[in-house]
């Protein structure tokens, strides 16, 4: 199966980010014994939570674009790199009360 292409790449810069924030949660929130619906609820509300809670979580994709350029699979590379752009407009949006 040929994982050199643009929607692979998309899958993948969704998906591992929203494992990124789950990641976020479990070394963040649950030592406070705070709840994921409280959690959820303080994303929805709070502008500064949301952009640094989800600036942490693309630090998970760093190791994505490394292998990928690395192994020269630039299909599956530019297809990572368009929800990372999406998540950077919609945490630079929702830091400064744009969106």
């Amino acid at each position: 199966m040929n994982r050199n292409n643009h929607f692979f790449g998309v899958l993948l810069g969704i998906v591992i980010p929203l494992l990124g924030i789950l990641m976020v949660y479990v070394l963040r929130c649950m030592p406070y014994e705070i709840s994921l619906d409280t959690f959820i609820l303080r994303l929805k509300t709070s502008n500064r939570f949301f952009s640094s809670t989800l600036s942490l979580a693309m630090i998970a994709c760093i190791p994505l674009f490394t292998y990928y350029r690395n192994r020269r699979m630039y299909k599956t590379l530019y297809g990572i790199f368009i929800p990372v752009i999406f998540f950077a407009i919609l945490i630079i949006g929702r830091r400064f009360n744009i969106l």
